[in-house]
């Protein structure tokens, strides 16, 4: 599985230098054939698991079930804190695996959230936007989904950092990644109207997922509106990929596009929903 993963990784990083036919998909071709795989195997699998388990399983299993996974979330979001040097939320995040995984039992109940302890965001996708670190080409990956070169650390880390790393077993691995991807897939059920009544599925969702990104990487207050790049009429192409937040380029860029920040509330579904669905994945490489 890991030695697949790197695998996937690797031809990205070396394809990633073809010419682009927009600044952050260059392997459109390619992602788009991925994107269909992906979504045929949700139609066809992990939708359908996804029903039983919301019209089967009882409440309070799957509270239990999201609030776990919950908290490995915060214990990956408090060291990113700490990194970004974001001392409240690290602070907050960190409060809640403590009370939540002791008093909690291993996190399957959120008293944290009844005690004021904000749940946090941050990931390590964030930590190298935050140095500058270029996002790279948008990639869609097999059994994953929508991601940026940059954003790859997370799923990286928490894979070879998660809670079964010390847990020599394969049975345990198909079973936590397994009940993951179910959660996950559950708590976007509703959406699935939304998107499929896009005309273009992928395009929407490899948009919404860059402007999204793009507004994370700055708190939700961006400098300007992320320039996706499309080629222009003249055949000339806009700079190249996100180079980050200080980059020369896209500060010349910013002068440009409108300095209004990303409407989140209008990102959010889709991205939410691009995370999972169409990405059929033992994705979410990891909590």
């Amino acid at each position: 599985m890991r030695r697949l993963l790197l695998t996937t990784l690797a031809v990205a990083l070396l394809a990633g230098c073809a010419t682009p036919r927009n600044n952050y998909d260059p392997l459109e071709p390619v992602n788009r054939e991925t994107y269909a795989f992906n979504r045929a195997l949700d139609r066809a699998i992990l939708k359908p698991t996804a029903t039983a388990y919301v019209e089967h399983v009882p409440q309070p299993v799957q509270k239990g079930v999201r609030n776990f996974f919950g908290n490995i979330d915060d214990f990956f979001s408090t060291f990113a804190a700490l990194l970004q040097f974001k001392g409240t939320a690290a602070v907050h995040s960190g409060s809640r695996v403590l009370v939540n995984t002791t008093a909690g039992i291993g996190g399957l109940i959120d008293w944290g959230t009844g005690l004021g302890m904000r749940k946090g965001e941050e990931d390590f996708g964030q930590v190298l936007g935050f140095y500058g670190v270029p996002s790279g080409p948008y990639l869609m990956l097999p059994l994953y989904g929508p991601l940026t070169l940059r954003d790859t650390v997370e799923p990286i880390g928490r894979y070879f950092m998660g809670p079964l790393d010390f847990i020599d077993s394969d049975a345990w691995d198909v079973g936590y990644y397994s009940l993951y991807l179910v959660d996950s897939r559950s708590k976007i059920l509703s959406l699935d109207t939304l998107l499929e009544g896009q005309p273009d599925e992928y395009a929407y969702i490899r948009d919404a997922y860059l402007q999204r990104r793009w507004a994370s990487i700055h708190d939700g207050h961006p400098p300007y509106a992320l320039p996706l790049g499309d080629v222009d009429d003249d055949g000339d192409e806009d700079n190249d990929f996100d180079p980050g937040p200080t980059d020369p380029p896209l500060a010349e860029a910013a002068s440009d596009v409108a300095a209004a920040p990303v409407d989140e509330a209008a990102s959010q579904p889709v991205t939410e929903a691009a995370s999972v669905p169409v990405a059929a994945t033992a994705s979410e490489v990891a909590p």
